[in-house]
């Protein structure tokens, strides 16, 4: 499977957005998301096919479809939120998820803020 490419989606107006990426079918192997460059703060939350939170994990290099490697921040139920690091011009980039089960998912909110 690609990578999921949100690169060219436009701001909402309403100032955030909201994704739910589909992981890669084996667990533990890495899926890429690129960002737009508009995305200042960034949210994720992994769950499972039944939609139960589950855990996961994040890592700012990989390869899409191969094993994330064990250089990752995990990420348990109650999610992840981060800034953009300070003074930098614009967001994008990418950013590569994996979960613990196969058929897993991430939901992903974007903000500009």
């Amino acid at each position: 499977m690609a990578a999921t490419d949100l690169s060219a989606v436009a701001m909402p107006a309403v100032g955030f957005y909201c994704v739910r990426v589909t992981l890669d079918a084996v667990a533990g192997n890495a899926r890429e998301v690129v960002l737009p460059e508009w995305a200042r703060r960034v949210s994720v939350f992994i769950a499972d096919a039944s939609i139960v939170l589950g855990t996961g994990g994040i890592a700012s290099s990989g390869t899409d479809g191969a094993a994330i490697g064990s250089d990752i921040l995990p990420i348990t139920a109650a999610g992840l939120t981060w800034r953009t690091a300070p003074g930098r011009a614009n967001g994008g980039g990418s950013m590569f998820l994996a979960a613990n089960a196969a058929s897993s998912y991430a939901h992903v909110m974007l903000e500009q803020e």
